[in-house]
């Protein structure tokens, strides 16, 4: 099981679980993504669910402040490794 941790821009992170069944969002009960504050609370929920490779997700920047067309065209990411170290 792999998990990309995606930054929202702004000051958290959510986490998208990629298993052979499929792929989501890690929610609460309730059904709401989770969402952690810091990348150390991250890193210890993603250890406690036995996931063993994750990568830290960033939108990039140019996209949001250099073109108008990426509604349209979607954002890209860059993705960073992201040590478990359990």
């Amino acid at each position: 099981m792999r998990a990309h941790i995606v930054s929202d821009g702004c000051r958290d992170y959510v986490v998208e679980v990629v298993s052979n069944i499929g792929t989501g969002l890690l929610r609460h009960r309730g059904g709401n993504p989770l969402k952690f504050r810091c990348l150390a609370e991250a890193r210890r929920v993603l250890s406690r669910c036995g996931v063993g490779h994750a990568v830290l997700r960033q939108r990039l920047a140019h996209d949001e402040a250099c073109t108008a067309t990426n509604a349209a065209s979607g954002a890209r990411f860059h993705d960073h490794p992201f040590p478990m170290g359990r």
